[in-house]
């Protein structure tokens, strides 16, 4: 039977590629000491590793783009090759027609990823035992099936009780059997690159929600601009790689946005701990527009506020108007015990993949992945810090 992906996958021909991307407002209880800003001393590297870490598995990679790629299929090679073959192996199989159009695809988007990432997945595939252009179609799955269901936000300084950037996310998409078995959180500790943390799943290198060691934070919502998107450009999840191996500030990564070749309509959302910053880039192929936080805060879902538009009103309905209403009703008060992310109207139950809280300021974050709804499931606390990601679990009052 051919999947959701497989219909979809003409159009990276046809219309030139796409981007991919109940709790209650009530506070929690409990929620971890906040700690001082990130030392910046230097710590031992730690090895390659594939723990399970406060309920959910992380897989540490660390050294050059081969090195990585090695470790991630050995530690998770079955994983890897259950991925593609659920997420493409229908078109390989069973439609000899619907791959030759997908592979013509990937080859054009491919020619515009860094060498690096190329290493990286070829020795992925190698030492995975999957065909490296599969790999590389599962890298840009997000691109080709549009899912228009994803949210992001973030607040800071006069919405927040303390000033700090809090930001949310919502990865709403299909396949949840996939969500089940294969997400994960990878730690990596590129050679030359920034240190990065990504939610996503066992063989997608790049993943939807990352946050590198300068406390920098982003991910990507799908956006709409029929004729505006190319396949000559740098695929949605990959630019979030770039931001998170490269940016050591929000400015720094709106410059790295604006400079590289663009796809697809997107809104990609970059926040920031140190200082508290946020702003969410609304582009596609051949536009771009930064709309930064104002009054406190920046929202986005599925369409493009400024870019293409004239009017100057946020939405008041749908996921957008029932995000801003919180923020709102909560202005100057937002603080960790408040999961905006996971509240009634926000995430999608149906597909929600993983719901995140991020916290910048200490690297500190909430996850709920590895179960469909993940935002009915229990949203887990961790740390990232110099020697690992670690629990950050609170202890109950």
């Amino acid at each position: 039977m051919t999947s959701r992906f497989a219909r979809v996958l003409p159009i990276l021909l046809c219309v030139s590629l796409a981007p991919a991307c109940s709790r209650t407002d009530t506070p929690d209880e409990t929620q971890p000491t906040p700690m001082a800003p990130p030392r910046t001393t230097p710590a031992q590297t730690p090895g390659p590793s594939l723990r399970t870490v406060n309920g959910l598995r992380v897989l540490t990679l660390v050294g050059t783009p081969e090195e990585m790629g090695r470790q991630h299929g050995e530690l998770l090679g079955d994983d890897v090759r259950w991925v593609v073959k659920t997420m493409i192996g229908d078109v390989t199989i069973d439609n000899e027609a619907y791959h030759k159009t997908f592979i013509t695809g990937v080859k054009a988007m491919e020619k515009h990823l860094p060498d690096r990432w190329k290493r990286e997945l070829h020795a992925l595939a190698g030492t995975a035992k999957v065909d490296y252009w599969d790999l590389v179609g599962l890298q840009l799955f997000g691109d080709v099936g549009r899912a228009q269901f994803c949210s992001s936000f973030a607040v800071l300084g006069e919405a927040t009780s303390t000033g700090e950037c809090i930001v949310g996310r919502n990865f709403d998409y299909f396949y949840p059997s996939v969500a089940r078995r294969a997400s994960i959180i990878i730690d990596y500790h590129p050679k030359d690159r920034h240190r990065f943390l990504t939610l996503t799943w066992a063989g997608v290198i790049n993943g939807w929600t990352l946050m590198n060691e300068h406390g920098i934070v982003t991910a990507n919502n799908t956006a709409y601009a029929w004729g505006r998107n190319s396949l000559e450009g740098v695929s949605t999840c990959f630019m979030l790689r770039k931001v998170a191996e490269e940016a050591k500030s929000v400015a720094g990564g709106i410059d790295l946005v604006r400079k590289t070749p663009r796809a697809c309509a997107t809104n990609l959302i970059i926040a920031g701990g140190n200082p508290p910053d946020a702003t969410v880039i609304e582009y596609d192929h051949e536009r771009f527009h930064a709309r930064p936080a104002k009054s406190g805060r920046v929202l986005a879902t599925n369409s493009f506020l400024k870019l293409g538009r004239e009017d100057e009103d946020e939405p008041t309905s749908g996921r957008y108007g029932v995000l801003a209403g919180l923020i709102r009703k909560h202005h100057g008060k937002i603080d960790r015990t408040m999961n905006f992310a996971g509240a009634d109207g926000v995430p999608l139950t149906f597909i929600n993949l993983h719901s995140a809280m991020l916290f910048p300021r200490d690297l500190t974050f909430r996850a709920a992945m590895g179960e469909v709804p993940a935002c009915k499931s229990r949203y887990r606390w961790f740390r990232m810090t110099p020697t690992g990601i670690v629990s950050a679990e609170p202890v109950s009052r």
